[in-house]
């Protein structure tokens, strides 16, 4: 797909919601959230945005990594308050409902962590609540040195909703994770890399280039094989070595029908021969 073919199908997709932007660098899709006037927060109409274009990006195969973000000075801060103050006083049963949106969330958060490309969440700013749930669903976090992190439901009343129960334990260790639950409290950038939550921390007007830079080197690489290894290191905690091997066995049995290996092996044996 050429640049131009490119920017159209992002226009279609970015045409679902203003609540989402989308923009593309070569092999890159910038996802943002676009919410800037109340830090991003996730309402309804961004929630079903994210979900059908995450569909959409998952379909298009000319896209070769995905990098979110937030616009303004924020990534996200978290769900919006006050949707949640409507919800009570028009939901005659705020259980099933509540009930209803999760199963949707956890739909849309499990689309964006099983994407079968590189994901990086760019953190520019604040990530609360269920931002950071969103960064954690992402296979790397990039910070600005702006960025803050937050598990701060506690301090609504409420538990990680979007998957940080099972990603920050995993990201950060038990007794870590645990920390920033119980507590709520926000994290640095520095801290957030130090403890393992973020991988790199940046300079604010060189988040966007770093992150782009190091998904143009992935882009470079198999395809099928980083698809490939994402979808067995996803599950490395849940199952067995034997297990493990298994998989890795019927995923490199795929990787040496690719044209990707055959065109390594030739150019390696190329070089020998010269």
């Amino acid at each position: 797909m050429d640049d131009g073919a490119r920017a159209a199908r992002l226009d279609t997709m970015a045409g679902v919601s203003q609540t989402l932007q989308l923009q593309t660098r070569g092999g890159v899709t910038i996802l943002t959230l676009n919410r800037p006037e109340v830090r991003n927060a996730v309402d309804a109409e961004m929630r079903t945005a994210l979900r059908e274009t995450l569909r959409q990006v998952a379909q298009d195969h000319s896209i070769r990594s995905l990098v979110l973000t937030g616009a303004g000075t924020a990534f996200c801060s978290g769900g919006d308050v006050r949707g949640m103050q409507e919800r009570q006083a028009q939901e005659p049963s705020a259980a099933e409902a509540g009930w209803r949106r999760q199963h949707d969330l956890h739909r849309i958060l499990s689309s964006l962590h099983f994407l079968d490309r590189p994901t990086v969440a760019a953190v520019n700013g604040p990530a609360f609540g269920l931002g950071l749930d969103l960064a954690l669903c992402c296979d790397f976090i990039f910070a600005s040195e702006r960025a803050t992190f937050s598990a701060g439901f506690v301090h609504r009343g409420l538990i990680p909703d979007g998957g940080g129960m099972f990603f920050l334990p995993r990201r950060i260790g038990l007794a870590r994770a645990k920390d920033l639950i119980f507590s709520g409290r926000t994290v640095a950038a520095d801290e957030a890399v130090a403890m393992g939550l973020a991988d790199h921390v940046f300079a604010a007007d060189a988040l966007l280039d770093e992150t782009t830079a190091y998904c143009d080197q992935l882009a470079q690489l198999s395809r099928p094989a980083q698809a490939l290894a994402k979808d067995i290191l996803n599950r490395t905690f849940e199952l067995s070595l034997d297990e493990i091997n298994a998989l890795g066995a019927q995923a490199q049995a795929i990787c040496y029908t690719t044209p990707e290996h055959q065109a390594a092996v030739e150019a390696f044996l190329n070089r020998r021969r010269g």
